[in-house]
């Protein structure tokens, strides 16, 4: 007999559909169900979820009940219970709540609801049961799988270690991040910037066109939204829908590729203008750029504050560093460490394994 909570199956309904999902089909003959049925164990398999535990929550979770639902031992709450090979298992309101706070947070909220959570402990007590058929059959002890999870406990033993003789034994004061600070002043500069209106062009003669246009008094951002509205602008400086023209603050090193550009627009004062097609070759493509600069930043110190959290991550790190060094050698002079590196084996040559391939 199997309910689960509020989804109430006929008695034989649910053992049987658990059964077939992680055992076999009555039903169909198939390898898994004759090797099932030669078992000498016994397999008992239920899941009762009591009437008590449903009004126990219900009553909990009402708006009149004065008790929380902190006030209650969730491990005393009995959500089901089954038998595998005659020994009894449980699975209690604090298993169910534990096993879903071990799920990533974007997935424990879709099981906040008692239906959901109801349709999660479905899954649990699949995943149980599966996991003692697996363990009937011996999947438990296969030496690749110890030595994957012996490898896995090592590794948390480590990490374990490091945490607390490293992370555990490192401060960084306010004092330590103002001196690096102070130390590493050209570390936090911010790289002079410009900004400019450009039409980017391929076709020469269309290009002087609108420079004479331009020259002549009409305004360069009006140009550049016609000239996108009608899709007559170039892949270049200055292409883009929603701003047409405006290349936004850049720096020096923001693409190698229009660096000829680049440095021009550096060197332009603000408000200048050039007077002449900017011809550029890009990948075997040749453009006709018009721009004009628009603003200019220098290069700045950047204020500590602004910073803080950078030097903050700086010195953790070499702090840790630090320490990791520390921490090695003294392990290192604890296990009275002794290496014979010259005892590696040189590997054969080239003409030697050759040799040996064929006298064999």
């Amino acid at each position: 007999m199997l309910r689960a909570l509020s989804k109430a199956r006929k008695p034989n309904q649910r053992a049987g559909w658990i059964y077939g999902k992680a055992l076999h089909f009555p039903n169909r003959p198939d390898r898994t169900a004759r090797n099932v049925k030669n078992m000498k164990k016994t397999i008992a398999i239920f899941v009762i979820v009591t009437l008590t535990c449903l009004l126990t929550w219900r009553f909990v979770q009402s708006d009149g009940h004065e008790q929380s639902m902190s006030a209650v031992d969730e491990s005393k709450v009995i959500l089901a219970e089954y038998k595998w090979n005659g020994t009894p298992y449980q699975i209690s309101l604090a298993d169910l709540n534990a096993a879903i706070a071990e799920l990533p947070v974007y997935r424990q909220q879709n099981y906040e609801a008692r239906e959901d959570k109801a349709e999660y402990l479905e899954e649990l007590i699949d995943e149980r049961l599966q996991i003692l058929r697996a363990a009937d059959d011996g999947f438990d002890s296969l030496a690749e799988h110890l030595k994957k999870l012996e490898d896995y406990t090592h590794q948390l033993m480590v990490e374990k270690l490091t945490e607390a003789e490293v992370d555990g034994k490192i401060v960084v004061t306010d004092e330590d991040l103002m001196a690096h600070y102070q130390a590493n002043l050209s570390d936090y500069i911010e790289e002079a910037k410009v900004r400019a209106i450009c039409i980017t062009l391929d076709d020469e003669d269309f290009a002087n066109e609108t420079l004479d246009a331009i020259i002549a008094g009409k305004d360069i951002i009006e140009t550049a939204k016609e000239l996108a509205e009608a899709g007559k602008l170039a892949n270049g400086p200055g292409t883009n829908q929603d701003d047409p023209g405006n290349t936004y603050m850049f720096t020096k090193s923001a693409s190698p590729r229009w660096a000829e550009f680049i440095d021009a627009a550096f060197e332009q004062e603000v408000g200048e203008m050039t007077e002449t097609l900017f011809e550029v070759d890009v990948n075997e493509e040749t453009f006709y750029l018009i721009f004009r600069k628009e603003e200019h930043h220098p290069d700045r110190q950047q204020e500590f504050d602004e910073v803080k959290d950078d030097v903050q991550r700086t010195v953790e790190r070499e702090k840790k560093r630090s320490r990791i060094n520390e921490w090695v050698a003294e392990i290192t002079e604890k296990g009275k460490l002794k290496t014979y590196p010259e005892n590696i084996p040189e590997p054969p040559k080239p003409e030697e394994a050759e040799t040996e391939e064929s006298d064999q």
